[in-house]
């Protein structure tokens, strides 16, 4: 497998959210710690990164926006080092095909940035991103308290556009 095909294979993999400690994780830490290792595997060199995006700035619909949930959340997706080029590129493979009629499904060349999956309100620094991809047992199940709800909302309403 190539680098293409590891991300074409990754990203359709379908977005869910995990809404239990119990669930895999295909959002965009789950997919993207995938990624790291397919690409780490063929000798490429990579590293995590992250941002802050506001669920609002996504074209949710009505009855999934109003259900209670924080606006600001925390977006993971991987940097590959491009040695021709001698820079970070950013590769995101977030969004599954399946979900092509509501958000923009990334291609990625293998040379250039794809673009982000989200509006980013921050970027990380690679430390901080480092660290927001280590999250703790603990985290994750005041999270779900607080988003849980909705997390499940986004997930129904994703399985609806995909059946369609």
């Amino acid at each position: 497998m190539d680098a293409i095909t590891c991300f074409k294979f990754v990203r359709d993999i379908p977005y869910i959210i995990p809404t239990s400690i119990d669930e895999t994780d295909y959002c965009c830490l789950g997919k993207h710690k995938i990624l790291h290792v397919l690409l780490s595997s063929l000798g490429l060199q990579v590293r995590f990164r992250a941002c802050a995006f506001l669920w609002s700035s996504l074209d949710l619909p009505e009855e999934v926006k109003g259900i209670p949930h924080k606006d600001v959340c925390i977006h993971r997706y991987v940097e590959v080092f491009n040695r021709e080029q001698n820079k970070w590129i950013i590769v995101d493979a977030t969004w599954d095909r399946k979900l092509s009629s509501v958000f923009k499904i990334n291609e990625w060349d293998g040379k250039n940035d794809t673009e982000l999956a989200v509006k980013p309100v921050k970027i990380y620094d690679e430390v901080r991103s480092k660290e927001l991809v280590e999250i703790d047992t603990k985290l994750i199940i005041e999270d779900l308290k607080i988003n849980g709800e909705f997390y499940k909302a986004v997930n129904r309403w994703l399985e609806n556009i995909r059946e369609k």
